[in-house]
């Protein structure tokens, strides 16, 4: 498996966390009497597939990855 490839599930799974508490906070808000069992799990749902394109996204571009601690020195080399 590659770097990129692991970074991307890696942000995916952090993706997927974050819109399900982004969803639980909006079903909160809107309260549970307004809205009936379907909707709430289709908001709950809509949610975590966003957190998870959205986590997917930046986990393989880059944010999520870990770089190994000679690269890193080099980088730093470079820049300075």
């Amino acid at each position: 498996m590659s770097k990129d490839l692991r970074s991307a599930i890696r942000g995916t799974g952090i993706g997927t966390i974050i819109g399900l508490a982004f969803g639980i906070a909006t079903l909160n808000t809107i309260g549970f009497d307004r809205i009936t069992g379907f909707e709430g799990l289709l908001l709950l749902s809509c949610s975590v597939f966003g957190g998870a394109l959205y986590g997917s996204l930046i986990g393989s571009t880059g944010a999520f990855q870990r770089k190994p601690k000679a690269e890193a020195v080099k980088v730093a080399k470079a820049v300075a």
